[in-house]
């Protein structure tokens, strides 16, 4: 029975090429050797430079995996002194912290599949617990005259960019001046303002120039610090009180 057409092109093909390598053998027997040694080389090259980028993904993986048990290690002996100003900088970072782990689960080894999955839910075991308490509910009005008192003004989501430093350390003079006065529920509305001016600052940070994203920043420290010290005031008083 004849061959089919393919079968046939590729016999021809296949005689081809050992016509060339049997030509190439009897009229340069050193450059049939060279070029084979140079061929040799590359395939092994080839594959050092694949198994040399799959070591370097995983130990990629690895090493934002540890960064990540570090940061929630962290959080979890934290977990109580967490105030509520704090917490979406906590999301955001878990966020940025997870980005990369999210797109590549993939190429993970099953052990840190499994470990990746516990980080995750202790994330949202310490999500949960923050979100579902929240405080009373703020007054609107209550808010906005908090917003003038320790902003100097309201409408704080349209602030500017080259404004935003100098109505940020207004806030903070503010709050060191008043806070040894304040109730929790004062703190609510201090916090309220807080929270008001970060989101702006997220939504400018491209227009920030780096001196106002530094003390902004320095700013938020001092402030949250602040905060904890009022709950670790209560926290004593509670303790002395029982």
């Amino acid at each position: 029975m004849p061959a089919s057409p393919e079968k046939a092109l590729r016999r021809h093909k296949h005689s081809i090429g050992t016509i060339f390598i049997g030509k190439l053998w009897l009229t340069d027997k050193s450059k049939f050797i060279s070029m084979m040694k140079y061929w040799r080389i590359l395939t092994v090259f080839a594959g050092l430079v694949f198994f040399s980028l799959q070591a370097q993904a995983q130990s990629q993986f690895e090493k934002d995996l540890k960064s990540l048990r570090e940061w929630m290690s962290r959080k979890a002996t934290q977990a109580d002194s967490i105030t509520r100003a704090e917490w979406p900088a906590i999301k955001e970072n878990f966020r940025a912290k997870t980005a990369s782990l999210d797109r590549n689960t993939d190429e993970m080894s099953e052990e840190n599949k499994r470990e990746y999955g516990e980080l995750k839910s202790q994330y949202k075991s310490m999500e949960s617990k923050h979100e579902s308490q929240p405080g009373q509910p703020l007054n609107r009005e209550e808010a906005k005259r908090w917003e003038k008192e320790l902003a100097g003004r309201t409408n704080l989501r349209n602030i500017k960019a080259d404004e935003l430093r100098d109505v940020f350390s207004y806030f903070l003079e503010g709050v060191r001046g008043q806070r040894a006065n304040w109730s929790l529920r004062d703190w609510e509305y201090a916090e309220h303002v807080y929270l008001e001016l970060s989101n702006r600052k997220q939504a400018v940070l491209d227009k920030l120039n780096n001196g106002d994203k530094i003390k902004i920043a320095a700013l938020q420290v001092e402030f949250n610090a602040l905060r904890k010290g009022r709950d670790a005031k209560d926290k004593y008083e509670e303790m002395r009180n029982s």
